[in-house]
């Protein structure tokens, strides 16, 4: 069985990260997020988001694991397009400002914990706030320090040099995808997976 966590836990755990970031942070801040956010328990493969809703959400994960994915006719799978660890989230349109729904479904591979903020509990307070300024500012900050180094592995051709640079790169991706959810990322099979970590482990303990 797995860790059971109380809400009271986890959003503790995410004020403690977000004074972390904003150390001025205030009760308005704590009331703010218990008046406006939705604590969701998700199980896995629970889908938040299709790619053709029209929600206007921010979801921020507490625990477990949320991917962006979309079906690939031509491997007759779903690929994972980017990943949500806690503390990171996804929004449902293209960025924040955007109208524009965002590419792939949100769906969570873990059970887990998760924050739902819509977009007009938060609109008031955008530009007006620091403290929820300097939140949104660092989840749109991860998300394009992920998506640079996903493009970026575009441009590598063998698996096992994509697999050597998401450890190095995107190290936390690297430690907590299984086997299939990185095939699924990097559009290979899961045995080229396996010969790839194989080879990373090698060149690690050999250093």
């Amino acid at each position: 069985m797995g860790t059971y966590y109380t809400e009271k836990e986890v959003l503790q755990d995410f004020y403690s990260y977000w004074e972390k970031i904003y150390p001025p942070l205030e009760d308005f801040h704590r009331n703010w997020l218990e008046k406006n956010a939705q604590i969701l328990r998700v199980k896995k493969g629970q889908v938040l988001y299709e790619s053709d809703d029209q929600q206007e959400n921010l979801y921020i994960v507490l625990r477990g694991l949320l991917v962006k994915e979309r079906y690939t006719a031509c491997n007759d799978s779903k690929q994972i397009l980017t990943v949500a660890l806690p503390n990171m989230g996804f929004f449902t349109t293209m960025h924040y400002y955007s109208q524009s729904p965002a590419l792939g479904d949100i769906v969570a591979v873990r059970p887990g914990i998760v924050l739902q903020i819509p977009y007009r509990k938060i609109k008031p307070y955008r530009n007006n706030d620091k403290g929820i300024d300097t939140l949104l500012q660092l989840l749109m900050y991860k998300k394009k320090y992920q998506l640079e180094h996903l493009r970026a592995m575009d441009g590598i051709t063998l698996v096992t040099d994509r697999l050597f640079y998401l450890a190095d790169n995107l190290p936390d991706l690297y430690r907590n995808l299984n086997r299939q959810e990185l095939a699924r990322l990097l559009l290979t099979s899961e045995s080229s997976i396996y010969r790839a970590k194989n080879l990373f482990l090698r060149r690690k303990n050999s250093r």
